[in-house]
């Protein structure tokens, strides 16, 4: 073996081990929120399971179990999960240079495939990751990290969808929130303070934009809070590398 290989191990276990961690428990205890949802929302066990595996991001997953509840259309439904799911491109576009897929030398399969795993919990890791493991580490580490929580999170999608029958659907609906929780506490957490202050900004937009926006006062809060974050960080000379 070579000291490539094994470096490459060793990063992919380090991404395993913490993925088993409060992350992989994280995302089973949401999922199963999410396989309650679906099956009061009439989805069968198999489509439910489809829905974690190729949507794989909570707002879009609900936003399907919803809309199929209330009979949309095909065509609403799909504009409807892609909309929720555009919140995703910003993190895929800056979160994959940070895994140096061009030094790997891999296929455009594989590469597409990084991505589209590439969630929240997944871009929120990999900047821990780089304090963890040298640069050409963090593919490795962060393949080892997706593909626990990724299994975890359908595991939570099953048990939730079964658990129903014998717990009441608003106590496992709780179990959602367990996921966002998590990221603010690692946001919050995080060494480059303009990443807090964006958190902090969108926490207090949020609220304030609601009466006027409604549900658009997320968007609003996420794109203003960390356009303010990253302006305020760039005038002062602070702005993350």
């Amino acid at each position: 073996m070579t000291n490539n290989q094994a470096d490459w191990r060793a990063a992919r276990r380090m991404g395993a081990w913490d993925g088993f961690g409060v992350p992989g428990f994280a995302l089973f205890t949401t999922m199963i929120g999410f396989g309650a949802i679906a099956r009061e929302a009439g989805l069968d066990i198999y489509v439910t399971v489809a829905t974690t595996m190729f949507v794989w991001g909570m707002p879009g997953q609900v936003a399907f179990a919803d809309l199929y509840a209330a009979g949309a259309g095909g065509a609403v439904i799909f504009t409807a999960v892609a909309l929720a799911n555009m919140r995703m491109l910003p993190m895929t576009v800056s979160g994959l240079p940070m895994m140096h897929l061009k030094e790997h030398n891999r296929g455009l399969i594989r590469n597409v495939v990084t991505a589209h795993l590439l969630a929240i919990t997944g871009w929120a890791q990999l900047t821990a990751a780089r304090t963890k493991v040298p640069p050409m580490g963090v593919l490795p580490y962060y393949l080892g990290f997706v593909s626990v929580v990724y299994v975890a999170a359908n595991l939570g999608t099953v048990f939730g969808f079964y658990l129903s029958d014998i717990v009441p659907d608003p106590v496992i609906r709780v179990a959602v929130y367990v996921t966002p929780l998590y990221i603010v506490l690692l946001v919050s957490s995080a060494r480059v303070w303009a990443n807090r202050f964006a958190v902090l900004l969108g926490a207090i937009l949020g609220p304030i934009t609601y009466p006027v926006l409604g549900d658009w006062c997320i968007l609003a809060a996420g794109l203003g809070g960390g356009t303010v974050a990253v302006v305020v960080a760039h005038a002062t000379g602070r702005a993350p590398e």
